[in-house]
């Protein structure tokens, strides 16, 4: 990592910073950062740059709904994406959203999705896709705008 001043990151939060959590608050396909500080307000920065993502909801078993523990891996033609596992809590008071929202550099083909206790399954996703809903059951559904 390199450390970037405020005006080439684009970030700038005066105060004591206690937590941040990522999450893609405007369904956009961009993730977006909440900042919470000490004795001063949470700070909500929109990501409006970025270029968008595939968004990855999980609808797991009734114990495990937003299917905490599940791993998820992106190939866009033959790259494969970086692993993203879903977790839940992770951050001083705080828990990224469990919506993914993963990069898509080019049209995406297939997910990889790994559940808690091993069951792997590939979905191949369509070019056009902006979101994808997968169920523990295998059923896949596609948003597409």
């Amino acid at each position: 990592f390199t450390a970037l001043s405020g005006a080439e990151s684009g970030v700038v939060i005066y105060g004591e910073q206690r937590g941040a959590a990522v999450a893609d608050y405007d369904a956009d396909g961009r993730p977006d950062l909440a900042v919470t500080q000490h004795g001063g307000f949470t700070q909500l920065l929109r990501n409006a740059g970025a270029r968008p993502g595939l968004r990855v909801c999980l609808a797991g078993p009734p114990a495990n709904p937003a299917g905490v523990g599940a791993v998820l891996r992106l190939t866009c033609g033959e790259r494969a994406g970086p692993v993203r596992e879903v977790r839940a809590g992770g951050g001083y008071w705080s828990q990224d959203g469990f919506t993914q929202v993963l990069a898509v550099p080019a049209p995406p083909g297939v997910l990889r999705v790994r559940w808690p206790g091993g069951l792997e399954r590939d979905y191949a996703v369509p070019p056009e896709a902006r979101e994808v809903r997968v169920h523990g059951d295998g059923r896949l559904e596609v948003t597409i705008p």
